[in-house]
C-alpha cells in the first residue's frame, strides 16, 4: 500500500505542491522520506466530498483555507442544500486539529479516511474527498496529539479561539467537540497546539480538559439532551457534522461522541452498531434512546433517518434540508423501524 501511495505523493510533488501556510490555499507537500500517512484538519470543518467532481460553483467558500463555513451556509437556499443530498455530493466533515488518515492525492485534492466515524466503508474510517490545501501534515503537532491531554469545545456550538494569551487577537471560531492537544493552563486561559501554527489559546470557559477520552465523565440521559438543544435551529447540512449544521446522523453521533461514547457515522450503521447497542421497541423508549426510521422495516439497509428520543413523546433531530434542527412529536408511523439504546441507564 505504501509503495502505490508514495508513487502518488511523488507525482503530487513533480507537479508543484507545496507546504501551506495559514492563511493560504496552497497544497501541502508530503516528506516522502518518511512513511506518514496521515494529515491533521486545519480548517474550522473540513467537507468530505464524494469526488473532487462533486462541488458545485457555490460550494467554492468551503474548498478555501480559510474555510468560510458561515459564507457557504447562508449562500445556499432550500434547493441547494436538497441537491447536496439528491447527488449525493457531501459525506461527513472532519473538525479542526482531527486526524485523518491519507489515502491517496489526485490534482490537488486528497482522499482521507476519519479515524472515530465508524463505517462499514472503510475500517480506517469514514472516507471522503478534501482538498489538499485543507489537511496540514505537520507531525510535530501529530506528536503532540498523542502525548498530551486535550481540551474539548463542550459547552456551545461554536467558541473563539485565539492567538494571544489576553484573549483579545481572534485567530478563528471553532466548534463544540473540537480536541485540541494542551500544552499548558493559566488561570481562565488554556494554551493549546494547533496544525501549523504552534498554539492558540482557548477560555477555559469554553472547553474541558481530559488525559484521555476514557476520562470523559459518563453522561446522563439529561447530559445528552441538554447538549442537543445547544444546536436547535442549526441548519441542515448533508454530511454535517459542526456547531454550524448537520445531518440526522451527524447529529446523533455527536452527542454521544462528545460525551465519550462512539457509535457509528451513518444512521443505517447506527442501528446495526453490533455489540454496542440494544435494540429496543416502542414501549420500551427512554430519553437519549435513538430512533430509527426505513423505507422497508425488514431491510435495516434502507434506514434513511434518526433522531433520539427525549422524553414526554418528543423527539430531536435533524430532520432535511430546509429544517432546522428541532424538538418535534415523536413519530412512530409505518416506516418507524424502532430504537437503539446506546446509553447504561
Amino acid at each position: 500500500m505504501f509503495s502505490s501511495f508514495a508513487t502518488k505523493v511523488t507525482l503530487a510533488l513533480i507537479l508543484g505542491a507545496a507546504n501551506a501556510l495559514p492563511g493560504s490555499n496552497a497544497v501541502p507537500k508530503l516528506d516522502t522520506r518518511t512513511t506518514a500517512q496521515h494529515g491533521y484538519i486545519n480548517v474550522v470543518a473540513a467537507t468530505l466530498w464524494t469526488d473532487s467532481s462533486k462541488p458545485r460553483a457555490i460550494d467554492e467558500p468551503a474548498l478555501t483555507h480559510p474555510v468560510q463555513l458561515e459564507k457557504w451556509l447562508s449562500s445556499m437556499n432550500v434547493s441547494d442544500y436538497r441537491d447536496l443530498t439528491s447527488n449525493s455530493r457531501t459525506q461527513t466533515q472532519a473538525l479542526y486539529g482531527a486526524r485523518v488518515e491519507i489515502l491517496n492525492y489526485e490534482s490537488g485534492w486528497y482522499e482521507v479516511a476519519v479515524p472515530g466515524q465508524a463505517t462499514p466503508k472503510n475500517k480506517l474510517g469514514y472516507p471522503g474527498w478534501v482538498p489538499a490545501s485543507q489537511v496540514s501534515l505537520d507531525q510535530h503537532y501529530g506528536k503532540l496529539q498523542s502525548s498530551k491531554p486535550f481540551a474539548t469545545i463542550d459547552k456551545a456550538a461554536t467558541v473563539s479561539l485565539y492567538r494571544d494569551s489576553s484573549l483579545k487577537s481572534k485567530l478563528m471560531e471553532i466548534t463544540y467537540d473540537t480536541r485540541l492537544p494542551v500544552l499548558k493552563e493559566k488561570g481562565s486561559v488554556i494554551e493549546v497546539a494547533v496544525p501549523d501554527s504552534g498554539s492558540a489559546y482557548l477560555s477555559a470557559h469554553d472547553a474541558s480538559i481530559y488525559k484521555s477520552a476514557s476520562e470523559i465523565p459518563y453522561p446522563t440521559s439529561l447530559d445528552l439532551i441538554s447538549t442537543a438543544k445547544l444546536f436547535l435551529g442549526l441548519p441542515y447540512l448533508w454530511g454535517g457534522m459542526s456547531g454550524y449544521a448537520f445531518d440526522c446522523s451527524g447529529f446523533t453521533h455527536t452527542l454521544y461522541h462528545s460525551h465519550g461514547i462512539s457509535i457509528a457515522r451513518d444512521a443505517d450503521a447506527q442501528a446495526d452498531f453490533t455489540g454496542h447497542g440494544t435494540r429496543v421497541e416502542q414501549a420500551d423508549l427512554q430519553p437519549a434512546d435513538l430512533m430509527f426510521y426505513a423505507s422497508n422495516l425488514s431491510d435495516p439497509s434502507t434506514i434513511y433517518h434518526v433522531a433520539m428520543y427525549i422524553g414526554e413523546g418528543e423527539m430531536v433531530e435533524a430532520y432535511d434540508a430546509g429544517t432546522p434542527v428541532r424538538i418535534t412529536p415523536a413519530r412512530f408511523g409505518d416506516e418507524f423501524w424502532g430504537g437503539e439504546r446506546f446509553l447504561a441507564h
